[in-house]
């Protein structure tokens, strides 16, 4: 299958508006389980932890199912942190014993999967509902199709921001920097007045990763996203190295909090949210996490400006909090209702409202309920002109994992020239696998 180009087909995406994630624990009771059949359980894998505030949210879509549906199915979710999920994934998937339905990411992640025969053609079911299809913003099921057939249906969309407390910026006498060079500013006025400018974990390869690529797409624009993925560009090229020695200076400045490269991300978050640093780069799916803490209102959101104006509002993002069916599902018309009943106005306007998760579906939005802190990344999402996705999700476990790698790599002291020369070559190594 051919590997898709899809910066462009996320600027249209952007334009209706954006957000992603998922999250532990089931969601029927011993009594609503007696005398039910294997068949008569919908089995749902997903990502998240009990720290994620949008789990009970999750967790209520599936109990309103399970009370009224025609299939008289019950469904049950379970919850795995990020990493761990993959691994588990991974692992279930060589073993063919995948629940009925799992979340997935897009674009090279489920590719493999689809290709090895473990997951559903769904082209069908959307065919047959045009009002379902077409409730999906454009270019959000592309995402999830292969060879002009579809495997997922897309939740939510996404795009990184730039969380920052309001109360530590006015106590400095900052503002929301507009270009590069005043974001820096901002960074050494922080630092320099005994404040921890960012949040920032080594653990979790992609967090550092991102923050790598975002820099690089203010540096060179989408473009420079599309020359690698049609193989006009290595991926040692000149940006790359500059963006990743960028973000290398930055944590030699003291930008980042100490110990940040051993640390996990919920460590890291841990310290924004608890007012121990300014900013936090991350996807707007943890937009709720934060409204939700201590520093609530305090909370407010951003872009990153572009190292080059030129080339502003190009962000990292994607459709995000998708969902794939087991070949294994042995109630596949059940799993394709209930994806129908998650993406319904209903439960996205729920996700949205509540738990400030921006809905994939072309559903009107009534910003007055809206939190401050969404209607920023509504307006951020809105301003977009192109989106990049997570080199992870383009590449999948290959070149994208390995990007991931060789950015936490530099962070780590490597040369930065030899660690993207390294990645090429492993690219090139492995370009006929």
């Amino acid at each position: 299958m051919k590997k898709k180009v899809i910066a462009m087909l996320l600027t249209t995406i952007m334009a209706g508006s954006l957000l992603a994630g998922c999250g532990n624990g089931g969601n029927s009771s011993e009594e609503e389980n007696k005398g039910k059949k294997e068949e008569d359980t919908i089995k749902v894998m997903c990502v998240g932890t009990e720290a994620d505030t949008y789990i009970d949210a999750y967790n209520s879509i599936a109990e309103k199912f399970s009370e009224d549906n025609e299939y008289g199915v019950n469904v049950e979710i379970e919850y795995y942190e990020n990493e761990q999920y993959k691994t588990k994934l991974t692992t279930l998937m060589a073993s063919n014993a995948v629940p009925d339905i799992f979340f997935t990411w897009e674009l090279s992640y489920l590719e493999p999967f689809v290709e090895g025969g473990k997951v559903v053609d769904i082209t069908s079911y959307l065919e047959e509902d045009k009002e379902w299809k077409e409730s999906f913003a454009d270019g959000t099921l592309e995402l999830l199709s292969y060879d002009g057939k579809n495997y997922g249906i897309p939740t939510q969309k996404s795009l990184c921001v730039m969380f920052y407390n309001k109360q530590i910026f006015e106590e400095n006498g900052i503002s929301v920097p507009t270009t590069y060079e005043g974001f820096l500013e901002v960074c050494e006025t922080l630092k320099t007045n005994g404040v921890t400018p960012m949040a920032m974990c080594g653990t979790d390869a992609w967090i550092p990763a991102q923050f790598v690529q975002q820099i690089a797409g203010g540096m060179a624009g989408d473009q420079l996203f599309q020359d690698v993925c049609d193989g006009k560009e290595k991926w040692n090229n000149e940006t790359h190295i500059k963006a990743a020695k960028e973000v290398k200076k930055m944590a030699d400045k003291g930008y980042f909090q100490d110990g940040y490269i051993g640390m996990g991300p919920e460590e890291s978050t841990d310290l924004f949210t608890n007012g121990k640093t300014a900013m936090y780069f991350m996807g707007a799916w943890d937009a709720d996490k934060v409204a939700q803490s201590s520093i609530g209102e305090q909370a407010g959101a951003f872009v990153l400006p572009a190292y080059d104006a030129q080339y502003a509002n190009i962000s990292v993002g994607s459709s995000d909090t998708s969902f794939a069916i087991s070949k294994n599902c042995k109630n596949v018309d059940a799993a394709v209702a209930f994806l129908k009943y998650w993406t319904s106005k209903e439960s996205e306007e729920m996700l949205l409202y509540e738990n400030g998760r921006i809905p994939a579906g072309n559903y009107p939005i009534d910003e007055t309920k809206l939190s401050p802190l969404m209607s920023d990344v509504l307006k951020i999402s809105n301003s977009q002109v192109g989106l990049t996705p997570w080199w992870d999700r383009q590449f999948g476990a290959g070149e994208g994992v390995e990007f991931n790698n060789t950015c936490v790599a530099v962070l780590g002291g490597e040369d930065a020239k030899t660690a993207f020369d390294a990645l090429q070559q492993f690219a090139e190594d492995n370009a006929d696998r």
